[in-house]
């Protein structure tokens, strides 16, 4: 199993079955749907924190191995947002990886590459995350580096009371 958006569904090999998890789904889409998995219409008017709150709730009512076996595990749940943007299938992809023991990755990355869904954000859309901590370790260490030292008054006087640096 796998997540992704409709805009690669043109990409995916001929043994994944792309299956929407979106409440609306474009023109041309005349695959799966499987709503179970798709917020409310609702839902979308919601702020972030009722939002997430409310679908984990949906989640929570729902059977993971029932569906999974129902979508089976060549199915790539879509959606619409970019990888790594804030987007539900995220959240369904760790409640399977919860509730099931297995690993579900954005198709075309590893899964280290996707950020845990309450990471996930507008700024990061597209942004991998081994490149995102790398680059944030990076400031960190250039920051330490630049600290300037602290010197104690026994630092900047010598034994005569002499001020020098």
């Amino acid at each position: 199993m796998y997540t992704s958006n409709f805009a690669t569904v043109r990409k995916l090999p001929a043994h994944l079955k792309p299956v929407a998890i979106s409440i609306g789904v474009p023109k041309w889409w005349n695959g799966p749907v499987e709503k179970r998995l798709a917020p409310t219409w609702q839902m979308l008017k919601m702020d972030r924190k009722n939002y997430d709150r409310l679908f984990r709730e949906k989640l929570a009512r729902l059977n993971a191995e029932e569906l999974y076996e129902s979508l089976g595990e060549n199915a790539v749940l879509l959606c619409y947002e970019a990888h790594n943007d804030w987007c539900h299938r995220r959240l369904v992809a760790e409640w399977f990886e919860k509730e099931l023991g297995i690993v579900v990755p954005e198709w075309g990355f590893d899964r280290e590459d996707t950020f845990p869904y309450n990471e996930c954000c507008k700024e990061r859309k597209g942004t991998l995350r081994r490149e995102v901590i790398a680059k944030e370790k990076n400031r960190a260490e250039k920051a330490e580096g630049e600290k300037v030292k602290q010197l104690s008054l026994f630092e900047i006087f010598d034994s005569n009371g002499v001020f020098e640096i």
